[in-house]
C-alpha cells in the first residue's frame, strides 16, 4: 500500500480525528493542531507523551530493534548462511489458513501487521496475495516498513481491520495487555487475530525484550477472542538448541567477536536438536517445553474466564 493511501486511514492519537498532509510534508490534525512527521517517506504516528519512542529517534535514524545498517555486512552474511536453531512447522500453513478465511469476506480484506519491517517466518506468500490489502507497520525502519507506530496506541479508528497479525512482537512491548486491547479495538466484529509469542527462549531483542508466555498465559492474554486453533510454533528441541547456544554465549561470549564465533559454532554443532520437535509433537504434554506458541482466533463478545483458563491446560 502506498503512503498516501495509509494517510487517509490514520487518526490523531490525541483526539482521534482524521489526519491530513499539510504543505510542509507533515501529518496534521485540523481538530487539535497536533502534527506527526513524515521521515524517509514514512508517517511516524506516535504520541511522545505516552511512548518510549520519540520523533528524535527516527530523525537520528537510531536503531531501535533491527540494525538495518548491518544488512549485507560480513556478520549478516555469515548469519544468513548458518542453519536455524528453530523448527517452525506451522506458520506458513497458518497464514494459508488465514488467507482462505479472509478471501471469504465480501469486501477486500484489510490487514494490519505489527512488527512488519521484515518478512515474518512463513509469511511471504500471504504478503503477495492479490486478494488482501496489507499495512506493514513497525517501530523501526526496515525494507518492509510502511508506517511507524507504537502498538500501545494504534493510530486507526475502531473496527478498521479484518485481521491483525503480531508475529514475534508481543514479547517486545512493555505492556502486552494494552497492545492486545488496541488490537481488539481496531478489529472489526469477528475479525481475525494471529499472534506468535516465545516461551522457552533467551533474550534476543536486547533492551526491547520483556515477556514470555506459557500456552495458558498466551490464551489468557487473548481472552477476548474466540480460539480457532493454537499450539506450538517450535517445540522443546528448538528450546534446547536455543539454550545450548546461549549457554556458550554465557560462558565464553565476552566480546562481540567471540559471540559471533560461538554463534557459528553453536548453530553448526547444535542445529540438529530442533529435529526432536517432530518426535515431541506426538506428545501433547510437550507444549510445556515449547520454544514458542501461536494463537489464531476471532474477535468475540464473550470473554474467556479465569476458570476456563485453568481448565484450558491439557
Amino acid at each position: 500500500m502506498k503512503t498516501y493511501n495509509i494517510i487517509t486511514q490514520l487518526i490523531c492519537l490525541k483526539c482521534n480525528s482524521n489526519l491530513s498532509l499539510n504543505s510542509i510534508q507533515k501529518l496534521e490534525c485540523l481538530q487539535c493542531q497536533n502534527s506527526y512527521p513524515i521521515i524517509n517517506g514514512l508517517p511516524v504516528v506516535i504520541d511522545e507523551d505516552k511512548s518510549v519512542f520519540k520523533f528524535k529517534h527516527f530523525y537520528d535514524q537510531r536503531n531501535l530493534f533491527f540494525d538495518i545498517s548491518k544488512k549485507g555486512s560480513v556478520k549478516a552474511r555469515i548469519s544468513a548462511l548458518l542453519p536455524s536453531i528453530s523448527l517452525n512447522r506451522v506458520s506458513k500453513s497458518n497464514f494459508t489458513y488465514i488467507e482462505k478465511c479472509l478471501i471469504g469476506l465480501k469486501s477486500k480484506p484489510f490487514v494490519l501487521i505489527l512488527g512488519g519491517s521484515i518478512i515474518g517466518e512463513g509469511m511471504s506468500e500471504f504478503l503477495n496475495s492479490p486478494y488482501i490489502e496489507v499495512i506493514e507497520s513497525d517501530v523501526s525502519f526496515g525494507p518492509r516498513t510502511q508506517l511507524i507506530l507504537d502498538a500501545h496506541q494504534i493510530p486507526f479508528a475502531d473496527q478498521t481491520f479484518d485481521c491483525v497479525i503480531a508475529q514475534a512482537v508481543l514479547e517486545h512491548v512493555l505492556d502486552p495487555v494494552k497492545c492486545v486491547e488496541e488490537i481488539f479495538r481496531v478489529l472489526k466484529p469477528g475479525g481475525i487475530v494471529y499472534t506468535e509469542i516465545p516461551f522457552m527462549q533467551q533474550v534476543h531483542g536486547g533492551a526491547y525484550d520483556f515477556t514470555r508466555y506459557t500456552m495458558s498465559g498466551h490464551r489468557r492474554l487473548l481472552r477476548k477472542f474466540k480460539e480457532i486453533k493454537a499450539g506450538a510454533i517450535a517445540g522443546p528441541g528448538s528450546a534446547l538448541a536455543w539454550s545450548y547456544v546461549y549457554f556458550l554465549f554465557s560462558l565464553f561470549g565476552y566480546t562481540e567477536n567471540l559471540r559471533l564465533f560461538l554463534k557459528v559454532f553453536g548453530r553448526i554443532t547444535g542445529f540438529w536438536l530442533k529435529y526432536f520437535d517432530y518426535i515431541a509433537s506426538l506428545n501433547k504434554r510437550s507444549i510445556d517445553g515449547a520454544s514458542a506458541t501461536f494463537f489464531l482466533g476471532t474477535k468475540s463478545d464473550q470473554v474467556f474466564t479465569e476458570e476456563e483458563v485453568i481448565k484450558y491446560y491439557k
